[in-house]
Formats: C-alpha cells, structure tokens, sequence
C-alpha cells in the first residue's frame, strides 16, 4: 500500500532535520577538542557525584557504628560499675533493652541527622538570603506563618519525644517478660501456662502499639499543619506580590525568581520540622540510657590496699543490713562475732534468718547498713576490689556456670600471665586437681568431651549436683585465704557431701590455713567445725562448738539438731 500525503510529508520533515543536524555538527568540528573536553568534564561531575553520594553514605554509616559501639560500650561499663542492689531493683530484661535497642536508635537517628540538619540549615540560609535580596518586604509577608511552623513543630516534637520515651519503656518491659518466660521454661511448661506468658506479652506490646498509634497521630497532624502553613504563606506572598508588580515595587521576572525560592524554602522548613522531630524521638530513647551512663554506684568507693600477707581473721562489729529491695525488712541486726585465721566456721537458722546476708557482705556485693566489717584488721572497703576478690571465693546454693567448657568454667578469672604455671588456664593438671578435690573429676571424665564438654547456658547442660561441683573447684583452683559457701552442697547427697566437706574443710595439711565459712542446712556435716553461729531473725542468738550448743538445753541450735534428726527418722 502506498503511503499517505501526511506520511509523506512527515518523512520528509524528518530527513531536513536529519540534514540540519548534520550541518550543524560539521560547523562544530573545530571545536570538537573543546566538546570532547566538556564530555569528559560532564562524565567526571557524574562519576564523582556518584563517588562522593557514596562516599557520603558509607562515611555516616560508619559514623553510626562508632557512635553505636561506643554508647553500647560505655553502658555497658557503667553496668558493670553499679552496686548489686542497682540489679535487684532494675530488671535484666529492661537493661538489656536499653543496651541493645535504646542504643540503636540513638546512634542511627543522630549520625544520620547531622548532616541533613547541617545541609538543612546552609540551604536555608543561602535561600533566605537571595529573597531578601530580591525583596525585603516580600519576604517579612512570606516568613510571617514561618515562627507559628517552628512553635507548633516543637510542641509536636517534645510531645513526641515523650511518648518515644513510653514506647521505649514498655519495649524494655516486653524484652523482660520475654527473657524472663525463656530462662524460666521449665516452669511455665510444668504449669501449662505458656497461653497466661504470652497473654503478658501481648498485653505489653498492645499498649506500645496505642502509644505509637498517638505517635503517628502527631507527626500527621504536624505534617497536615506544616503543609497547610505553606499554602497560607504562598498564598499571602502571591497577592502581596501581585500588589508589588502593579505598583511597580518589584519587576514580574523577579516575582517569579521569588516564587520559586519561597517553594524551596518550603521544602526546608518542612525537612527542618521532620529532623527535629525524630531528634525528639532520639531523646525519648536516650533519656533513659543517659540516665544509667551517668549514675553513679550507691557504694562505698573501692579501696587500694593490696598487702602482701593476708592472713584471713574476720570481724563484724554491730553490722546490721536492709536490702535496697527491701528498705523497711532487716536482714541482719546488730551482728557481733569474730573469727579466727584458718577457723572452719558455720553459720546455720532457719530459712531467711540472715545466713547468706552474711556471706553477701563478705563478698561486698552489699555495704553494711551500720557497724563495720574488718579483714586482718581493716574495713573490707579499704581493700582493693580485684585484690579482695583473689583472696575471697564463694560458692552459693545455685551456682551459675558460663556457656563455654568446664576447663574454662573452672579456670574463670583466673590470671593467664604465663608466670605462674600453677595458675594458667594451659595447665590442665591444676584445673584437674581442683576438679578432684571437688569430687568432679569422675563424672567429667565420663563426659564424651571431658574437660571440652560445653556446660551450656547457666549450666543448663549439667545437673545441679554437676554444677555445683564445678562451681565448688572454680572457687578453690584459685586458693583462697577465705572460702565461703553459701548452701554450696545442698544439691548434693550426704555421702558426697560428705567427701567433700572432709576434702576442703577438714585436712588441715590441704587447707593451707584457709579460713573457711559455711551457710548450711544439713547440720551434720558441720559438727566439726571450730565455730557455729546460730542466726535467727536477722540476730546472732548463739555461737560456740557444736558440743558447746548442744549442752545448751534450751538453746535453737539444739532444737535445730533435733527436728533434724526426727525428719531423717521419719524418713
């Protein structure tokens, strides 16, 4: 079919600006080292705009990571600085949140922010200045909604940043009802609840949602605000503008340069609105870690005494104690006593009398409320933290052992300097020492993996007798001065109990003059000890030998042997 008049006259048009572009390259052939000049220029402004944009991103994400490594660091040191009573009032679940979300947030929303908030302010200035030059008075009628925007975002984002702080907070709760439902599973399985667990955490995470819900009620209204500001602000500088031409006061042109900067200025005072307001949400989940990095420990500051001979004599004077979680309930009343270098003492009552309340201050993780404690002579405070603590050992009733090997378990803490074989974690001969001496050599050598046998998390892999062996030869690879056990073999049967009571407390050749205290309800693995300190509601009511206690008639500790011995009848 042959082609149309129209057809035909399109063709022939297209082949004249063939043609006319033809010719118009061949007049520009002699500055074609000048276009080829440009062509580079142009592809290098495109290569390096797309070199620095990603050199840019990758310098604020790395910028996000410091900040995120340092303020997890730090928090996580000032944790680490806190008195035991700061962990029995604040929940793990809550302070893990602050350290691993809180963090987060703070670090990703401030690095990123910077740099618009900077671009942000140059922009607007530079525009600013432009519409003042072009007209002065156009632009006071433009920038007249300009300081209702900036109040209205600052209440929004102060609001904002307050309900931030909320969802932060019942984000934390939710992680602590979560880690406590997972380290607790056993429980909640042998009692079916996991339905009533769950119902918890919905519960938690339902509230945040209406918080949030309220959150992006805000930030939408401050949008719908902010861009209806606009449009009244256009709207005015327009009919101002308009009445400035007509008067001859501005020049058309110049209205319309104007109109364009008043948009762009726009565009900032909105961006501006947006930063600020996720700055605000930054502070609401940073005022809480804030708060942690800088608080400061309730307790007495660590001293620096470092002797070269620590002989291990204890001596409480008058000490009385209230927990931090429990203000108004005493622990421990106007307790008096004395102890002597390499004495084997025990401390025995009943549940809740105040036994390991003493062994907790021995081990400072409390300071007394009153009185004083003396070791060789000086106040416990006096002595350098880590010193004390090479000194002292303590094995409590539920012993925690870390996810890593048994050989690492029992090694924990202990120096790797390489001077000192007898104390290097590469000598597995002491590690398997201690293990013997705590009856835990056996049962560890059966494992498929020995000493390499991963214990799992909180020992979980191990039963508690396990642990509580494992825990007892971590506490004595260290040779201790004084060793304190706080119910240390309770998940023992008496025969083993029995082995290792004989083994750590009564060769006197193998203690070394330890000095050695026992919290303990079997009264008849203490009978040998050179001092019983009977306690009860938080007071020593007795102390002497056990032949001692037991002539007197009406004494507790008599009364304790008794009940004892009529349970073991019975059974």
């Amino acid at each position: 079919m042959g082609r149309s008049k129209k057809q035909e006259k399109d063709v022939k048009i297209k082949r004249k600006q063939r043609r006319v572009l033809k010719r118009l390259f061949r007049y520009s052939r002699p500055d074609w080292l000048l276009i080829t000049f440009g062509t580079i220029l142009l592809l290098g402004a495109a290569l390096c705009k797309g070199f620095l944009g990603g050199f840019r991103i990758g310098i604020f994400a790395v910028c996000v990571s410091r900040l995120n490594i340092r303020l997890r660091t730090k928090l996580f040191q000032s944790y680490l600085r806190q008195e035991i009573g700061f962990f029995d009032t604040n929940e793990s679940g809550k302070l893990l949140s602050r350290l691993n979300h809180d963090t987060q947030i703070m670090s990703s929303t401030v690095a990123n922010n910077i740099a618009q908030c900077i671009g942000a302010f140059v922009k607007f200035v530079g525009t600013l200045i432009m519409m003042i030059k072009l007209s002065f008075h156009l632009t006071i009628a433009c920038l007249i909604g300009a300081p209702l925007i900036l109040i209205v975002t600052r209440i929004s984002g102060n609001a904002q940043g307050r309900i931030s702080e909320k969802v932060q907070d019942l984000s934390a709760d939710a992680s602590e009802i979560a880690e406590e439902t997972i380290q607790t599973i056993r429980t909640v399985r042998s009692f079916g609840n996991e339905d009533g667990e769950l119902k918890r955490f919905a519960d938690i995470l339902k509230q945040a949602y209406k918080a949030s819900l309220v959150q992006a009620a805000l930030s939408a209204a401050q949008k719908w605000f902010v861009e209806l500001a606009q449009l009244g602000m256009s709207v005015v500088m327009l009919s101002y503008g308009a009445y400035l031409v007509r008067n001859n006061r501005i020049a058309g042109p110049d209205l319309l340069a104007f109109v364009i900067y008043q948009l762009t200025l726009g565009s900032i005072l909105s961006d501006i609105s947006q930063i600020y307001t996720a700055l605000m949400t930054a502070a609401g989940a940073s005022q809480s870690v804030f708060d942690y990095l800088d608080r400061k420990s309730t307790q007495q500051p660590n001293g620096t005494l470092q002797p070269a001979e620590f002989r291990g004599e204890i001596e409480f004077s008058d000490v009385s104690l209230f927990y931090p979680a429990r203000p108004d309930e005493v622990a421990l009343q106007n307790v008096t006593f004395k102890i002597e270098q390499g004495q084997t003492c025990a401390f025995v009552g009943p549940s809740g009398s105040g036994k390991s309340s003493c062994i907790n201050l021995l081990e400072r993780f409390y300071d007394p409320s009153s009185g004083t404690i003396l070791i060789d002579g000086r106040e416990i405070h006096d002595y350098d933290h880590k010193y004390l603590h090479k000194k002292i050992a303590m094995v409590g009733q539920e012993p925690i052992l870390f996810n890593r090997t048994i050989k690492e378990n029992i090694a924990y803490a202990i120096d790797d300097d390489g001077d000192d074989d007898d104390t290097s974690i590469r000598n597995e001969t002491v590690i398997i020492q201690a293990a013997e001496q705590a009856n835990a050599h056996g049962f560890v050598t059966d494992f498929v993996n020995g000493y390499n046998t991963i214990c799992g998390q909180r020992g979980g892999h191990l039963s508690g007798g396990q642990k509580q062996r494992i825990s007892i030869a971590r506490a004595i690879i260290r040779k201790p001065t004084i060793l304190l056990l706080d119910e240390a073999t309770s998940a023992l049967d008496p025969v083993n109990e029995r082995l290792i009571h004989d083994a750590l407390f009564y060769n006197k050749e193998r203690q070394e003059q330890r000095t050695v205290l026992i919290s303990a309800h079997r009264l008849s693995t203490i009978e040998q000890c050179d001092k019983i300190f009977v306690i009860h509601k938080g007071q020593l009511v007795e102390q002497g030998t056990h032949e001692e206690l037991m002539n007197n008639g009406n004494g507790l500790y008599r009364e304790l042997v008794r009940r004892q011995k009529m349970d073991i009848d019975c059974n």
